[in-house]
């Protein structure tokens, strides 16, 4: 069983490594496969995630992993370890607690369930999924990714999961979104890839933003926008009220306030929402208790089909519809997703190609920052460090471009000052995978081998299973 496999098969003895046994596939979804399973050493019952990217690195695959041993909360589901399953070491996994349930999504999906017929249960259901997103904030973690189907309810019980676009403040940067859903749930400033990072305050309110839209779904039983495009244009969109005469002017104004198109303009914090959501809600239940909800016709439009195809990996297809759409009305959207469809597709030099065909779109941040990468990618370092200059005047604290800085540094040879950019991002976010590995590399360069051994150790200590670590030191005849 090939680590790389695109399919996970189970042993004949359902046993993964020596911590499980696998009982039931729950789930087989564009990433991964969750199974129930009972964890061998104490026979307790877990829900493990296995990765389907296993080729990936370690922190690749990670999710959630602040949330390992951080204190619990009911209402997020808790993640106990992850890392390869040892003996074998082949298969990443992520273990989390077991949650009998169904999502928001399955239930709002049922118009006559009983979870959702009544404004008392739905907005009790929302007020948990606030109390565990202020949890998570708490530790520094935006969830990223908030929407029905990451809320998983039993009886009446909430609780937030999937993990994968969480962001911790020392990895604050924009990230692909990869699904569908997610996107009429996002921020416009993050779909539309423009986000400046001055810290983890632009993701709390992007998170801000999402529990808007969910609590604009759960009012009236759609989202604001029905296409991306949509979302990032901030297309006008009706107000609860002009939908459902069901929905109270205070609660109105509460979700009119997650969904203000400018940061700012938003709650400050999710703390800040749960100050004022008991009396809204309580004003709701006064209105109008029943919730009134009706089925809308949908909007389709090229962004969505280039969307679908871009999220099952047929990144050539939706480059193509994305084309096509550019070529007929030049819209900024069409390019960007055309240009991302190609990077993802590593096609580099055509980055290179469709930017230079468009420089009206040079100095958009996005669109910068796959020029570097297509410079890097194709060794061409000069401009690369070039574009990097630039991108730095914007945001010049941003840990992954003075990461990319370290490496650029690193391949000039300029490795003292390589190693004094990563010695800094190391003080800010100490113990990352990918710092310590370039410090290893830089102080080998610098033929300090003791501090290279000094990293080495480290980088084995936070991920144990990193086997490059484990032969750099066996060759340092350092013992593991």
């Amino acid at each position: 069983m090939s680590a790389r496999s695109k399919f996970f098969i189970p042993p004949a003895d359902r046993r993964l490594g020596d911590r499980y046994e696998l009982l039931e596939c729950l789930g087989d979804g564009s990433h991964g496969w969750v199974w129930r399973a009972q964890r061998l050493s104490d026979h307790q019952i877990v829900a493990v995630k296995i990765p389907k990217a296993q080729g990936d690195k370690n922190e690749e695959l990670a999710e959630g992993q602040k949330l390992v041993g951080a204190p619990p909360h009911r209402n997020v589901v808790a993640i106990h370890w992850m890392g390869r399953v040892p003996p074998q070491r082949e298969w990443y996994a992520i273990e989390m607690e077991y949650f009998p349930s169904q999502t928001l999504a399955q239930l709002l999906e049922k118009p006559d369930s009983g979870y959702v017929t009544t404004f008392s249960r739905v907005l009790d259901l929302y007020e948990q999924v606030l109390r565990g997103l202020a949890h998570l904030h708490n530790l520094g973690i935006s969830h990223g990714d908030i929407k029905p189907q990451n809320i998983l309810v039993s009886n009446d019980e909430a609780k937030i999961t999937d993990f994968g676009s969480s962001l911790q403040p020392e990895e604050m940067y924009v990230r692909t979104r990869a699904n569908g859903g997610t996107i009429l749930y996002s921020a416009p400033e993050i779909v539309g890839n423009e986000l400046t990072v001055r810290g983890s305050g632009a993701f709390i309110r992007a998170d801000v933003y999402s529990l808007g839209v969910l609590l604009y779904h759960i009012l009236t039983g759609r989202t604001p926008h029905d296409t991306s495009s949509q979302v990032i244009r901030y297309a006008p969109f009706p107000r609860p009220r002009e939908i459902s005469r069901g929905i109270s002017p205070a609660i109105e104004d509460f979700t009119m306030r997650c969904l203000a198109c400018e940061p700012l303009e938003r709650w400050s914090s999710v703390s800040e929402m749960l100050e004022h959501f008991p009396r809204v809600r309580q004003q709701q239940l006064d209105y109008h208790p029943e919730r009134l909800v009706g089925t809308f016709p949908t909007t389709q439009d090229w962004s969505t089909d280039a969307m679908r195809e871009f999220e099952s990996g047929n990144f050539a297809a939706a480059g193509e519809i994305a084309r096509s759409r550019f070529e007929s009305d030049r819209e900024p959207h069409a390019f960007l997703l055309m240009l991302a469809a190609a990077r993802e597709d590593g096609r580099f030099a055509e980055c290179l190609r469709l930017i230079a065909a468009h420089p009206e779109f040079a100095n958009h941040q996005e669109v910068r920052r796959t020029a570097l990468d297509s410079f890097l990618h194709t060794r061409q370092i000069e401009k690369a460090a070039q574009v990097l200059d630039a991108c730095l005047v914007d945001t010049p604290e941003h840990p992954e471009l003075l990461l990319k800085k370290a490496s650029i540094l690193g391949l000039e040879a300029h490795y003292l000052e390589a190693r004094d950019v990563l010695m800094d991002l190391n003080r800010r976010a100490p113990n990352q995978p990918r710092i310590l590995r370039r410090l290893a590399l830089v102080h080998e360069q610098l033929r300090d081998s003791g501090k290279a051994v000094v990293f080495l150790k480290l980088l084995c200590k936070v991920t144990p299973d990193d086997s490059w670590a484990r032969e750099k030191l066996a060759a340092y005849q350092i013992p593991i």
